[in-house]
């Protein structure tokens, strides 16, 4: 009895071993690709301006890439993966990718559509309804017919496309790939040198109109609907004229014309408003926007009235306690 009980026992562990090693066979590595990806990331805001405000043009290189694989027969999400701002090690399913490799986790720039190469898409979020409320006085006006939402001013988006073939019967299981990452965002400067009285200009609101909705950057289109971009500038008293710069998507594609909107508030609320076709200047090879009109923002009267806050005084009481 003992030994067939013994005799048992022993036929259970060589099938448990037996599983073991048929499990251990099921998930080996040898089915899978070890890439190395290698990314070397460049951002070329595409003109030669020094910008003196701290604006959202500036970018520093992300810590974190996505990596998306599609299938190049269907385009439809095969997997993901993350890897850090320079590359790392990646581990797939012998097959063939096209792969969308991207910055993940902007502040302002948003992804969807991940599902398909053909609707991954960048955009951004609309503004607020006071905000559009704002750029009512031009419409109001007759100088502009607002087409589609107006949106923040996205931020850079590095993206690199890559095709892939991982053959499935190869004895070195290890590639090495490298990549060039480059924003799909379009930087522009802008200028206003003849505005004078900006030490009484207390905030400055600027739209840009007929703007591309978002980038299809999966398959390397812009959105064909059109939107306005919204951006602030911070004006620097003790100087004559204004600079800063914005981001886009792109120009609306097709005839549609620009136009910059721009409302400049004074210390007492009071309100400037300037426009400008600016439709050419995007096709300047040095992303540089000049506007000459001239705007003086004059001092707002005195009310006569000086309001002061007396100084607290310090009074000490005794509290008993107990």
């Amino acid at each position: 009895m003992k030994m067939l009980r013994a005799l048992g026992l022993l036929l259970a562990a060589a099938l448990l071993l037996a599983a073991c090693d048929y499990k251990e066979l099921c998930y080996d590595h040898s089915h899978r690709y070890h890439l190395m990806l290698e990314l070397s990331l460049k951002l070329d805001m595409g003109y030669d301006f020094e910008v003196d405000d701290e604006t959202h043009t500036k970018i520093n290189l992300p810590e974190v890439m996505k990596v998306n694989y599609y299938d190049p027969l269907t385009n439809k999400a095969r997997s993901s993966e993350y890897v850090k701002g320079n590359g790392g090690e990646l581990f797939v399913e012998r097959d063939s990718y096209n792969m969308v490799v991207y910055n993940f986790g902007t502040e302002w720039t948003q992804v969807r559509g991940e599902g398909d190469i053909n609707t991954l898409e960048a955009f951004t979020s609309d503004i607020t309804d006071l905000k559009t409320r704002e750029l009512s006085s031009f419409t109001r006006s007759g100088e502009y017919e607002a087409p589609g939402p107006i949106i923040y001013t996205p931020d850079h988006l590095l993206v690199s496309h890559l095709k892939v073939d991982l053959p499935r019967f190869i004895e070195d299981s290890v590639m090495t790939i490298k990549a060039d990452g480059e924003t799909i965002i379009e930087t522009y400067s802008f200028e206003m040198p003849n505005v004078t009285g900006v030490k009484n200009i207390k905030e400055i609101e600027t739209f840009v109109t007929n703007q591309a909705r978002g980038n299809y950057f999966g398959k390397g289109e812009l959105r064909a609907e059109p939107c306005t971009i919204y951006f602030p500038i911070e004006p620097k008293a003790g100087t004559q004229g204004i600079k800063s710069a914005f981001n886009t998507f792109g120009k609306l594609p097709g005839e549609s014309r620009c136009y910059l909107h721009i409302i400049f508030r004074d210390t007492a609320g009071r309100e400037i408003l300037a426009s400008e076709d600016i439709t050419d200047q995007f096709v300047n090879p040095d992303h540089h926007i000049v506007i000459d009109d001239e705007i003086d923002v004059p001092e707002p009267p005195s009310s006569g009235i000086a309001p002061t806050v007396e100084p607290w005084e310090e009074v000490i009481h005794d509290v008993p306690i107990g």
